[in-house]
């Protein structure tokens, strides 16, 4: 008996179909073993070098470069400011719209709290009768609402999108389909959501600039946008202190443009702000050096000398966490400052000249001016002020 049991087991044994089995069972335990390995003993370790390899681009902003008078005189510069700036981090899907739009509201609270403004621009204003208004038109209203509506050129626009009214085009964005600007019932955007309701115009406004201005950088990872430029330190303070609540918002040092001699030297050195739609597509075609967060000159010597003041910007590769926190810094290039411009005017001969001219002018205006008119009224003489002037 013990014979036949142990032939049979000789045959069991050196059966293909016990190897298999054996090699299979012995495949599942390490198997097992290792995922026990990963998740259990060495688990957090693991997590912790995951979070460590998220690479992000960042790109460096160049100085422009400073304006002098002929005698060396400084007439523009750049001076040390803070900006706020944001980038989408939320996850696509359900909820979105409304986690978004919840952290653009309290960050627009906080900045306007302290007195700052949001610098992000956008077509569309409130007037005086809390009507939406263009603030643009012809070809530049066409890329604007080319940009609305997802198109690369102003010739794709349908008739009812190129013909779009102010109000149109706010009740587009602020849909479910776009922006989902609103109260929401449930966490399914598409479900019991009220366009609107819940906020002023004024914030719908505010809220829709920002998403818009985030639409711009969608196509590039990681790019944040600036949503307010010199920024007072209890706006960074306040920031910084509610960080863990406004995902994508942090607090950015930087630079800002500044003017000595404004009164009397503005006209010619002009003025700088955020660089167009039209302006980046006239820019890109000479440069690649220019994105859509740019400040570029927009009159003046800073517009017509606006290849020579624009620095060249550097990059970094850093390292950051699942949070976006900065943990290593990988590569680092260096941005260029602009070249500085000399002008051929003499800001004391033209600040003399402007002064001159200024009271020449009042006089002339003082000398044509009838500042009082003796008028009747119901039987009595009154005198009150008419400002009449004659050329």
């Amino acid at each position: 008996m013990f014979e036949e049991i142990k032939e049979e087991l000789v045959k069991l044994l050196s059966s293909r179909l016990f190897v298999l089995f054996a090699g299979l069972f012995l495949m599942a335990a390490i198997l097992i073993y290792r995922i026990f390995q990963l998740q259990i003993v060495n688990g957090s370790e693991y997590m912790e070098n995951f979070t460590l390899s998220i690479e992000k681009e960042v790109v460096l902003p160049g100085a422009r470069g400073n304006i002098y008078d002929r005698n060396g005189k400084l007439l523009a510069y750049n001076e040390l400011a803070y900006s706020v700036t944001m980038t989408d981090t939320i996850a696509s899907g359900k909820g979105k719209n409304q986690q978004l739009n919840d952290i653009i509201y309290r960050m627009i609270q906080m900045i306007e709290s302290n007195g700052d403004e949001l610098s992000c621009d956008f077509d569309i204003y409130l007037d005086e009768n809390d009507n939406y208004c263009f603030s643009v038109s012809d070809t530049a209203l066409l890329r604007f609402l080319a940009d609305v509506y997802g198109y690369s050129s102003v010739n794709d626009l349908k008739y009812v999108e190129r013909t779009a009214n102010p109000d149109t085009v706010m009740d587009y964005l602020i849909s479910s389909s776009k922006y989902g600007v609103g109260c929401y019932f449930d966490s399914d955007d598409s479900n019991s959501f009220v366009p609107g309701m819940g906020f002023t115009k004024e914030e719908i406004l505010k809220i829709v600039a920002v998403r818009y201005n985030l639409g711009l950088n969608a196509f590039q990872k990681y790019i944040s946008t600036t949503i307010a430029t010199d920024v007072s330190p209890q706006t960074v303070a306040m920031i910084m202190e509610n960080s863990s609540e406004l995902d994508g918002v942090t607090i950015e040092q930087g630079t800002v443009r500044r003017y000595n001699y404004a009164l009397c030297m503005s006209p010619v050195i002009g003025y700088t702000g955020k660089i167009s739609q039209t302006e980046y597509d006239t820019y890109s075609l000479e440069s690649d050096n220019y994105s859509l967060n740019d400040t570029v000159g927009k009159a003046g010597i800073e517009l017509s000398m606006e290849s020579y003041l624009q620095g060249t910007k550097g990059a970094q590769t850093i390292c950051v966490d699942n949070l976006g926190k900065v943990i290593e810094t990988l590569s680092y290039e260096e941005p260029v400052a602009g070249n500085d411009i000399y002008l051929t005017i003499d800001v004391d001969l033209q600040n003399v000249v402007y002064h001159l001219v200024e009271q020449k002018i009042a006089g002339i205006l003082v000398s044509k001016i009838q500042n009082l008119k003796t008028v009747e009224n119901q039987g009595r003489d009154v005198i009150i002020p008419i400002y009449d002037v004659y050329f």
